[in-house]
């Protein structure tokens, strides 16, 4: 027996279905299989620091096979969306060089029956998300973006399958949040409903009008409440999976957006789950349905997200984008610059540094701003010893494609904006000679930890929330509250994006739709070579020695996404 075979038959025997789980009418099983923000991983490689990943569409595609190759029933293949986005190879081969998708190509080959639009599809304009919807195989669905001037759907809406003798219909969804994240442009002509409305109407069009059996809704969102406790989590305006299980005729809820590992499980009745993020994790739900009465309906089911690790590639999605990736690699290998001075991101949460400061003297000079708002996205970008500049480096630094905008706020407002982000700093752990230990709060998230160039101040992370950030100043005196100022910041936090206070409802003075990691290489080509330092601008009061180790997050974190 082979090693796929092996692994298949190894994954049924672990759900606990190698042989029939019901008896008495009629019986089918059928087997769901989801993905969510894949974010362009189509190979296990990691083009932007040039190594090998944990996760890929092509490690899904062996999983698949395997999957297939051993199943008594049929077998549907999901997928809820943000596929357009997040890698050099996407980014290039299908944005830049208006080739077709390489994500969508390995869907193709994999055998998709349908995805959701998701919010990151718009990145890059209509045009690139039309391109890569006719290029599909598979239907993109989304109830709830509608035309702007008839309210029709402006992408289907479901999709209906006879799976077996069952009867499966598909509701694709998208968090509604987009025109707060996107430049105008990008969306022109749609508008967003809410979710759990868009659900209500169409759930019954499904049950009713097409007779379907089994009701699976393909969500583009996560769960705005804490799975266990119920509570809030302040997300309602983008996530929405815990009041779509609220809604009547849903049997499988699956969703994405937020990268959690979330295995399947019941919620309000209804099974529940999301995969990760970039590949690393394939969910897979077993259903046996029986007829009774002239319906199918569920009479048992089990479910589990399979880690793709470690599973090898599928050997055609290496073939067809294989020859892609090495024209990709050899794009990022361009110089852009040349640097004097090793640079680290480490450490950057604790003090000014230089790789920061590069990204608001960037923004800063792009926009003729008075200040800079920005974070480090990433904890993985590589160090950067002195000599050449590539692109490959740029694009470990700033791993999503922002755009800029200028907003106008008053000296008070400015700091409120910096307390919002000095939330991450909680408290601090002092011993007689050996220093003091930053601690930090886990529910802040990495890259919502800003910082601002144009004015010096000190952050004492001993002071209550809300009272940490001391001597503001602007030009050496104490900012004056009552003024108005410039401050630049990309699309996602002008839009108040992770919560940050007044730069949604402020006024936009200025906007650029030239992504960041171009203005990061014109800056770098114009100052060449660059010579890397952090002016100190802010700093934390007492001197921060040591910081406590940060939480381990599956995957990158998403960034408002």
């Amino acid at each position: 027996m082979g090693a796929a075979r092996r692994l298949a038959l190894a994954l049924i025997a672990s759900l606990g279905l190698a042989g029939p789980a019901v008896a008495g009418g009629p019986t089918q099983h059928l087997i769901l299989l989801h993905t969510s923000d894949i974010h362009g991983s189509v190979l296990p490689f990691d083009d932007a620091r040039n190594r090998p990943a944990n996760g890929s569409l092509a490690q899904v595609g062996t999983l698949v096979q395997q999957i297939r190759s051993a199943a008594a029933g049929p077998v549907l293949v999901l997928d809820s969306g943000d596929t357009l986005q997040g890698t050099p190879l996407e980014q290039f081969v299908h944005v830049r060089w208006s080739e077709p998708s390489p994500s969508i190509t390995a869907m193709n080959i994999i055998g998709y029956q349908a995805m959701a639009v998701g919010n990151h599809e718009f990145n890059f304009g209509l045009k690139v998300l039309e391109r890569a919807e006719q290029q599909a195989k598979f239907p993109f669905l989304s109830a709830n973006i509608l035309h702007e001037d008839t309210g029709k759907p402006a992408f289907k809406p479901y999709l209906v399958i006879e799976a077996g003798k069952v009867r499966v219909g598909i509701l694709g969804l998208t968090t509604p949040q987009i025109p707060g994240w996107e430049l105008p442009e990008h969306y022109r002509g749609l508008r967003f409903e809410a979710m759990d409305a868009a659900a209500r109407q169409w759930v019954p069009v499904l049950r009713n009008d097409e007779h379907c059996d089994l009701v699976v809704v393909l969500a583009h969102t996560g769960f705005e409440r804490d799975l266990k406790t119920g509570r809030s989590n302040g997300e309602e305006a983008e996530d929405y999976a815990w009041r779509l299980s609220e809604v009547p005729g849903i049997d499988v809820l699956l969703t994405g957006h937020t990268h959690r590992n979330i295995p399947p499980r019941l919620l309000n009745g209804v099974i529940v789950s999301q995969p990760a993020s970039h590949g690393r994790r394939l969910t897979r739900i077993d259903l046996d349905l029986e007829r009774s009465e002239g319906h199918w309906r569920i009479v048992h089911w089990q479910g589990q997200n399979l880690r793709t690790s470690g599973v090898p590639a599928d050997q055609k999605i290496v073939d067809a984008i294989e020859p892609l990736h090495r024209r990709v690699v050899a794009a990022l290998d361009g110089p852009v610059g040349h640097v004097t001075a090793p640079v680290t991101v480490k450490g950057c949460r604790v003090e000014d540094c230089a790789a920061l400061d590069l990204i608001h003297a960037v923004q800063l000079d792009a926009s003729g701003a008075q200040i800079s708002l920005a974070s480090l996205l990433s904890d993985r970008t590589p160090d950067l010893e002195p000599g050449p500049v590539t692109w490959r480096w740029v694009y470990s630094l700033y791993v999503y494609p922002n755009t800029l905008v200028v907003v106008k706020l008053t000296g008070q407002q400015v700091k409120d904006v910096l307390e919002y982000a000095a939330r991450y700093y909680d408290g601090l752990e002092c011993a007689p000679g050996a220093g003091c230990t930053l601690l930090y709060n886990p529910m802040v998230r990495h890259y919502n930890v800003d910082s601002m160039e144009g004015v010096t101040y000190v952050i004492d992370p001993s002071a209550p929330v809300g009272q940490r950030v001391r001597d503001l100043s602007y030009h050496g005196r104490p900012i004056d509250l009552h003024a108005t100022f410039t401050v630049v910041c990309n699309n996602y936090r002008a839009a108040g994006g992770s919560g940050f206070p007044h730069l949604a409802a402020a006024q936009r003075v200025w906007h650029n739709a030239k992504e960041m990691t171009d203005l990061i290489g014109d800056y770098l080509a114009a100052h060449d070579p660059w010579t890397p330092r952090a002016d100190g601008n802010w700093w934390l009061a007492p001197r921060i020695t040591n910081q406590a180790p940060l939480s381990s997050v599956e995957g990158e974190p998403k960034v408002g996404r």
